[in-house]
């Protein structure tokens, strides 16, 4: 990735809305699951933290991997 191009963040609960609204709990085992397959979902960024905890991903690298494994998003942002 670009190092001079913004990076744009999502948090999880958005992340879960796109997955159909998932739960947390569900959220966790579909990233170990889709770990076991040798397929890890991007991990969170480290350079931010959310005031009210969570985790933020980086957008563009969400979308690649729902790419990856042919989901289809409704992305609402």
């Amino acid at each position: 990735m670009d190092n001079n191009a913004p990076s744009f963040l999502i948090c999880r609960s958005k992340i879960q809305g796109m997955l159909g609204g998932i739960s947390r709990t569900t959220f966790w085992r579909k990233r170990q699951e889709w770990d076991a397959q040798g397929t890890p979902f991007p991990k969170p960024d480290e350079n931010y933290a959310p005031i009210r905890g969570g985790a933020l991903y980086r957008y563009s690298e969400v979308m690649d991997f729902f790419k990856s494994k042919g989901y289809s998003t409704q992305d609402n942002m």
